[in-house]
């Protein structure tokens, strides 16, 4: 069986050998819009190309595509994408067996998994449109094997606005969680060597985190663990004091769940107690905040 990760060289050269930025740097004389019929026109920097859309002897009715360079990169990695699952539907062909079949979907969630974990460092404005097409991979891999095979870890990435998720999370995506991980420990809020990122995130995204084995133990006092977790609202539609108690997945310093009443007296008494405290996490969450919430 050939190795899934020519199926999918685009994303990998771009992530690992090349950058996004030369890849929407290749605008002009890009080889994928003459393959498709494009043709450049240099006075108005776009592409263009006549599509018909109603098929007529007598009079056949054209539109005019036209595609410019603000919107070069989503283009791309929709034929990418288009390309990507004519690979994989010509692999699949080739394998009769189920369990080659499932090893071989293995491996592509494998690779996007790899390509996630990598993008999810990145800091370019285009990482968002990249990390779309690649989650989109995923739901359609998803929806159309299942039956192959029913689960991977990759689906995690799947997280969206839903009701389902017991604090009724916003529409965010999985990166911004791995981001409040990050930001938890720097503030050494956490232990990251006690909590593992994916224990982290679950807590946050689980249905029902009060069944979750792994609980989330703060390192610091009530007044700072409360500041922290009130200033999480923006970023949930259910993130109350009521829920957090019920949610029975938050410790404090001690190792006991934390009730609602600690959060209400800690935040009343504790205004002005943690001026510098509030003040880094404040720049934590306004980051977090520019960065996730549209």
């Amino acid at each position: 069986m050939q190795s899934s990760k020519h199926t999918l060289s685009f994303y990998f050269d771009m992530l690992f050998v090349n950058s996004i930025e030369q890849v929407t740097q290749s605008f002009v004389g890009n080889p994928n819009f003459y393959e498709q019929g494009y043709s450049y026109v240099q006075q108005f920097d776009y592409y263009i190309k006549d599509v018909m859309v109603e098929e007529d002897d007598i009079m056949p009715i054209f539109e005019t595509d036209i595609i410019e360079r603000k919107d070069f990169l989503e283009w791309l990695l929709n034929i990418e994408n288009i390309k990507f699952y004519k690979r994989l539907n010509e692999d699949l062909s080739f394998l009769s067996d189920n369990k080659d079949k499932s090893d071989y979907l293995k491996n592509i969630y494998n690779d996007i998994q790899v390509l996630i974990r990598r993008l999810i460092k990145f800091e370019h404005a285009d990482t968002e449109i990249v990390e779309d097409k690649l989650i989109e991979i995923i739901n359609n891999l998803k929806d159309r094997y299942s039956a192959i095979l029913t689960y991977h870890d990759v689906f995690k990435y799947l997280i969206k606005e839903t009701d389902i998720t017991f604090f009724k999370n916003k529409d965010l995506k999985y990166s911004f969680y791995v981001d409040l991980y990050e930001c938890a420990y720097t503030l050494y809020l956490i232990d990251d060597t006690e909590i593992e990122e994916i224990d982290f995130i679950n807590a946050f995204t689980s249905p029902n985190p009060q069944l979750l084995k792994k609980k989330i133990r703060f390192s610091v006092n009530n007044y700072v663990l409360s500041y922290f977790l009130e200033s999480l609202k923006p970023f949930f539609n259910g993130f109350s004091h009521a829920a957090i108690e019920k949610s029975e997945v938050f410790l404090n310093k001690q190792n006991k769940p934390l009730k609602s009443t600690d959060i209400y007296v800690s935040l009343s008494r504790g205004k002005g107690k943690i001026e510098f405290e509030k003040t880094k996490i404040d720049s934590h969450l306004l980051d977090l905040k520019n960065k996730h919430l549209k």
